[in-house]
């Protein structure tokens, strides 16, 4: 039986890759000569820029103060000379840097480009710095909201009458460490970007250019496939490495128990450990056609997402690897490594369903608590 589990195991890895260079393949085939040239760029000119097209940049060269001078040439604004004057030719940074004057003005843009004399290191340094405040946007924001309606709404009273709450130790203490760990693990996003904007990759911008819609879900479905396939046997060597896990991994696994875990404790790791278990989401793009928007969406997605596994609530719909899973990886270390889905841990024989409501103990309530449970050691 275990060698035809490691047989069906191996055999779907090879179809994996074989997925992977057959979507590489195809794009290749499908793509023009001039769209191989310049594939996010192809047919494209200064009236059909995809949004946000090239009206916030008018809009920011209608004011004076906002114009800029660089290398003998005058441009509308900062923005402009990071594209040259050009967005058409780059427009997954045109993106980028719209998203970016939401926060920073032109005449920051300006000072940084007057500093570093570097329209590379002025883009990248204002993505990260963007990236940074996002992501203490969302942690904090989601995690509050989670906090709210975990530990403060009256409907905690029923939730924590038979069951330890964390204390306020446990939960500060995951905030400072989440917090250092944002500093680093922000950059990813970062070298994601810049992958992209320089074209080593299969990321599409329009729809159009994949081949209409039926093409565009189907690559959405085999990116988001390989993502989890990637993210499930990642998580899973970080605990089968014994260097990569007392060094990296087992930081997070402090939070033992399910009253030491909270919605605080999403992203409570050592910064490594993250970018290791996001970087499917950026090594699937070399091998696999995906669209920027729908990339860049999940990404987001995954930062709400680690709030809610790590809630240690029983809210589960199958097949979704949901909190309780999660609560049951946290106690038993050698099950369901999976990040949204339970197919992986079915398929490779981790998966453990949890049993009972979550933190209380067999002799209570029937919970499938750590101290009750039988498990066995992966090796």
């Amino acid at each position: 039986m275990g060698v035809m589990k490691k047989s069906n195991g191996l055999s779907l890895l090879v179809v994996c890759v074989m997925v992977c260079l057959c979507s590489g393949a195809w794009w290749n085939n499908n793509s023009t000569t001039e769209e191989q040239d310049d594939v996010l760029t192809a047919t494209l000119d200064s009236t059909s820029i995809p949004f946000p097209g090239r009206g916030w940049l008018d809009t920011f060269a209608t004011v004076p103060s906002n114009r800029m001078e660089w290398k003998g040439t005058t441009f509308g604004s900062a923005y402009d000379v990071l594209f040259d004057g050009h967005p058409e030719d780059h427009v997954v940074r045109n993106f980028n840097a719209w998203v970016n004057s939401w926060i920073f003005s032109p005449a920051t843009v300006a000072q940084l480009l007057h500093k570093t004399q570097s329209i590379e290191w002025t883009h990248y340094l204002l993505c990260y710095l963007r990236n940074l405040l996002g992501g203490i946007l969302v942690y904090y924001g989601t995690s509050l909201i989670f906090h709210y309606h975990i530990y403060i709404h009256p409907r905690s009273q029923q939730i924590f009458h038979d069951r330890e709450r964390p204390s306020p130790a446990i939960i500060w203490d995951q905030i400072k460490l989440a917090q250092m760990s944002l500093f680093i693990y922000t950059a990813l996003p970062v070298v994601d970007e810049y992958i992209i904007e320089q074209q080593w990759t299969y990321v599409y911008y329009t729809v159009a250019q994949i081949g209409g819609w039926p093409f565009h879900l189907l690559s959405m479905l085999v990116y988001f496939t390989m993502v989890e396939i990637g993210i499930y046997w990642m998580h899973r060597t970080l605990h089968t490495n014994k260097f990569l896990y007392k060094h990296i991994h087992m930081l997070h696994h402090k939070y033992n128990k399910p009253e030491t875990l909270t919605p605080w404790a999403s992203i409570a790791f050592h910064p490594l450990d993250g970018i290791l278990q996001a970087s499917p989401y950026v090594l699937c793009l070399f091998f696999i056609p995906c669209h920027y928007m729908t990339h860049f969406v999940l990404l987001f997605f995954t930062a709400i997402w680690a709030t809610y596994i790590h809630d240690s609530m029983d809210f589960n719909v199958d097949p979704i690897m949901g909190s309780k899973y999660h609560t049951m990886h946290h106690t038993h270390y050698i099950y369901n490594y999976g990040q949204v889905f339970t197919f992986c841990d079915r398929f490779w024989g981790t998966l453990r369903v949890p049993q009972g409501k979550t933190g209380v103990k067999a002799s209570v309530g029937g919970g499938d608590s750590p101290q009750t449970s039988h498990s066995k050691k992966e090796s």
